[in-house]
């Protein structure tokens, strides 16, 4: 301690003040890579890639799926998955065949599967970790994915109305359910891997009622609580942290035990778009017309409480969130903001770009009929949220 004394003491005044400098830029440097570490994150990704060609051609049709999953793009088609880096470098490619396509993410893995087919493969790790053709008896319903890499696919079995099958991270069976009293259209395993939802279409009192099925892998196939969804028709699920059930009346958050934690209504506006890929928040398109141009982007937290809202004009094409940042897309321009939108990013929608698809570092995927190209936010033009919702208000 003496040294560090007189260490002190023989500093000249100048040197003082370099110190003090010094020590300034760096707790500075230190708090705005905290505060803005995506930015920090997309900014270096930049200064890498700008020096390289950020465009790359691909062989996707109109109808074709396009996901960021961590770092990468995942894209999948009726005759191929590919998994590729910003700049084109292939890290997957499986030649499938489905007629229908679909997929589910969750982290860094995602399930790709054949909707009334027998095809099914899970991606993760920047590999192809496991696939799966049940035989000609069966056809998957859906198939979903949690962020440990845990699997639930819902197929549909003669002599049954109801099958789910839960996989862990290895792909060894865990869990089948056998239903012949009740239909099934969607199952997912809760963030704890302990046990797994199941959402059963039907009807009480001449009206239709979803109720969801909560089974622990313990309860021997019995369920261990039973919830009423009411009429809420559900469109999605997603399995990090929460489970988040996306329905076209409100979004239901639960935990891992069979309660449900928090909810959004939309009140009466009708959902758009919607993306549950968010890091702890969903991301909603709300409007009042069903059909009509602009709406209302919502960021709801897993308590049920927005981040933010922002009412926005312009006919909506495609919504994609990943990380803490957004990416909506209209017919005239790219809009970019983080969960809190507080204020967003602009660029025009000059080279007829059909869908977006956001990495993990808030970069963006700008995807035409043929090409890819990255995108990056902090480029575009800034406007906040009050001016904004103030020329749209």
């Amino acid at each position: 301690m003496s040294k560090l004394q007189d260490w002190k003491t023989n500093l000249t005044r100048k040197q003082r003040v370099i110190l003090l400098i010094v020590v300034a830029v760096v707790v500075l440097a230190l708090l705005t890579a905290t505060v803005f570490r995506d930015n920090v994150v997309s900014f270096f990704r930049w200064a890498t890639y700008s020096q390289q060609n950020d465009s790359f051609s691909h062989n996707a049709q109109s109808n074709s799926l396009f996901m960021g999953l961590e770092d990468n793009l995942l894209i999948c088609t009726q005759s191929q998955i590919q998994l590729v880096s910003p700049t084109g470098t292939s890290r997957v490619q499986e030649s499938v065949e489905m007629t229908t396509p679909a997929l589910n993410a969750s982290g860094e893995y995602a399930v790709v599967y054949d909707v009334g087919g027998q095809e099914l493969r899970v991606i993760g790790e920047e590999a192809l970790l496991h696939s799966l053709t049940l035989s000609e008896e069966e056809s998957i319903l859906c198939a979903t994915i949690n962020e440990d890499g845990w699997v639930a696919v819902t197929s549909k079995v003669s002599g049954y109305k109801g099958v789910v099958t839960v996989y862990n991270q290895n792909f060894e069976t865990v869990m089948t359910i056998r239903l012949s009293s009740r239909y099934i259209s969607d199952a997912i395993v809760t963030p704890d891997c302990q046990g797994v939802y199941l959402i059963s279409p039907g009807q009480a009192e001449g009206s239709f009622e979803n109720t969801l099925l909560y089974y622990t892998f313990s309860s021997n196939e019995t369920p261990t609580r039973t919830l009423s969804l009411g009429s809420n028709v559900v469109l999605s699920t997603h399995s990090a942290s929460r489970c988040w059930i996306l329905g076209d009346e409100s979004l239901l958050i639960l935990d891992s035990s069979g309660v449900i934690t928090a909810s959004y209504d939309y009140e009466g506006q009708y959902l758009k778009m919607a993306s549950l890929q968010g890091d702890g928040f969903a991301t909603l398109l709300l409007s009042r017309s069903s059909s009509g141009s602009g709406g209302n982007l919502v960021t709801v937290a897993a308590d049920g409480t927005p981040y933010g809202s922002l009412t926005l004009d312009g006919q909506p094409m495609a919504l994609a969130a990943q990380g803490h940042d957004v990416a909506l897309l209209t017919t005239s321009e790219v809009i970019t903001a983080d969960r809190r939108l507080d204020g967003y990013r602009t660029t025009p929608n000059q080279q007829g770009i059909r869908n977006v698809a956001v990495y993990s570092d808030g970069s963006v995927a700008l995807i035409n009929s043929a090409a890819v190209s990255l995108y990056f936010p902090f480029t575009g033009t800034r406007v906040e949220a009050d001016a904004a919702n103030q020329e749209n208000g």
